[in-house]
């Protein structure tokens, strides 16, 4: 450990995120949200990554305990955020097919998918 003009530096080995105890609980926690959320909905393997993005997206949008009356997403942007497009996971969606393909009069206008994210 050095002491320069008042500054404090502590040296850890790079890219290993088990030397940060916070970086090590905030991948945690995220792992326990991807792991309950692929039990409960019964996603294949294959759609963890997507499922990992919604888990830290939806996060932003949870008080944490050091600031219960400002969530994350308010903190970093500092206005209140409209959650009133979240659902649960796994949720039925249907997806909107654009008039421009240009299919016939008859072809059906969406597909029935399933709410794996969200779209930034």
């Amino acid at each position: 450990m050095k002491f320069v003009t008042g500054l404090n530096f502590e040296y850890t080995t790079p890219y290993a995120h088990q030397q940060n105890g916070m970086a090590k609980w905030v991948m945690w926690t995220i792992l326990d949200g991807v792991r309950s959320a692929m039990a409960e909905s019964g996603l294949l393997l294959k759609f963890w990554a997507d499922t990992v993005q919604t888990i830290v997206y939806t996060q932003n949008f949870i008080s944490s305990s050091q600031q219960l009356k400002l969530v994350p997403a308010e903190a970093w942007f500092w206005k209140h955020q409209d959650v009133s497009h979240l659902r649960p996971f796994r949720t039925t969606a249907y997806a909107y097919i654009p008039l421009d393909l240009n299919l016939s009069k008859l072809s059906s206008r969406s597909v029935k998918v399933s709410l794996l994210g969200y779209f930034r």
